[in-house]
């Protein structure tokens, strides 16, 4: 079943810092996924690449993407997003027979953010609903996505920049599907708890500069490793 996931990853050459290190990551916690995308303005080295224009809007980078996605389901990043644990690959294939099952359900949260612990309604196992008037429904944290739904979403909304995020809640309840949130939770940083399916530093770059206030850890171990100099961005 991961056969038919993507990975796609939204970036811009302002972070190819990250780059080599965070698709490196990829290759190594999460191996069976071989379906890699980045969607940015310029060409990534070794990756499949989907071109955008940095003038044109969120919502039309993000269709044209999807449109050359082959899959029918995306595991969508971003850059700063950098695994540093083993996914569990088990769960991945188990949610993704989820959302093949179930039409109803759009989406499926790997990390638990932005959900107040009175909104929890079980799906099963270790799911449980999302709440669709929520101002977080949608969220740009790491998510598994029906491909076609997330398209459509963005061609309701027509969102301007990607920080406008919120703003596609309202549009993605508009299709009358279910999403979930996987209640599956590492350590608490900052006010999310770190995802244990999939284990990644939510997010390294806070307004360009170093989150490194709730992943210090993480973050000099990634910088050891790829010999990134932490010096030519701030820290916060």
């Amino acid at each position: 079943m991961v056969k038919n996931l993507s990975l796609l990853v939204y970036t811009n050459s302002k972070c190819k810092d990250l780059h080599e290190g965070y698709f490196s990551r990829i290759k190594k916690f999460f191996p069976s996924l071989k379906n890699i995308f980045a969607t940015s303005d310029e060409p990534i080295e070794g990756i499949n690449f989907i071109e955008y224009n940095n003038d044109s809007f969120h919502y039309e980078q993000m269709i044209n993407a999807l449109d050359l996605i082959p899959t029918d389901y995306v595991l969508y990043n971003q850059e700063d997003y950098i695994l540093f644990d083993y996914v569990l690959e088990d769960k991945i294939k188990k949610y993704l027979e989820i959302l093949e099952n179930d039409k109803n359900i759009s989406f499926i949260r790997l990390i638990y953010s932005g959900v107040n612990d009175f909104e929890i309604k079980p799906y099963k196992d270790d799911l449980f609903y999302l709440n669709p008037n929520s101002f977080y429904f949608y969220s740009t944290q790491a998510t598994i996505w029906r491909k076609e739904d997330l398209k459509q979403m963005f061609l309701y909304s027509k969102v301007k920049q990607i920080f406008d995020e919120p703003e596609n809640s309202f549009y993605l309840k508009s299709l009358n599907k279910k999403g979930l949130c996987s209640i599956e939770k590492g350590k608490k940083v900052g006010g999310h708890y770190n995802s244990l399916v999939y284990p990644y530093i939510a997010t390294a770059l806070v307004k360009g500069e170093w989150n490194y206030s709730e992943y210090q850890e993480e973050l000099d171990d990634f910088f050891n490793e790829f010999k990134i100099k932490k010096e030519l961005r701030g820290e916060r």
